[in-house]
């Protein structure tokens, strides 16, 4: 396990039109590794029309994850997800996307099953749940175990707030604060 690496995927919305997405690659420790993110894109009305109701699926997967882990020099061992709709990824590329719930979060899709990620007695860290597709569902239970282990002494969530923040702060730096 010492060369596992954890991509951390996320979307983020802002200025009432914009999207951007996001990933940070993290050692075990959740260390950061790597970090990347979208130019923020902005739908016009004519593409909303066009795309409908399947406007987002296409962004955030086709615009947003795939260039993303496409361009990752880090290489991660597995990719986490907070939002479902990234999990139609693992159609598309060979790391496994595993979506991490908490434990009393509802799930809506075709998902098959669940594993429950316990953290240490005593820890502060949520008890979780994570999920897949059909075409890695045969890693669920490893990948259990792998990030019980992260989960030990780390919250598995915190690292989507470090995206978010991060994205935050680029959206309101000037272009000359962003260059240096």
């Amino acid at each position: 396990m010492d060369d596992f690496k954890i991509a951390f995927l996320s979307k983020h919305l802002f200025d009432s039109d914009a999207i951007q997405g996001a990933v940070l690659v993290t050692d075990k420790n959740t260390k950061p590794l790597e970090f990347r993110v979208t130019e923020p894109i902005r739908p016009t009305k004519f593409q909303r029309t066009l795309y409908g109701e399947i406007l987002y699926d296409y962004i955030f997967v086709e615009l947003i994850a795939i260039p993303l882990l496409a361009a990752l020099k880090e290489k991660p061992s597995i990719v986490l997800i907070q939002d479902e709709i990234f999990l139609s990824i693992n159609s598309k590329q060979e790391i496994p996307v595993f979506r991490l719930l908490k434990e009393n979060e509802a799930m809506f899709s075709k998902q098959i099953r669940t594993e429950q990620i316990t953290s240490s007695p005593g820890s502060k860290s949520l008890t979780l749940r994570i999920t897949t597709t059909s075409k890695f569902e045969s890693q669920l239970n490893t990948t259990k175990l792998n990030l019980e282990e992260v989960h030990a002494s780390r919250d598995l969530l915190e690292p989507f707030n470090r995206l978010r923040i991060a994205c935050e702060q680029i959206n309101t730096q000037s272009p000359e604060e962003q260059v240096k």
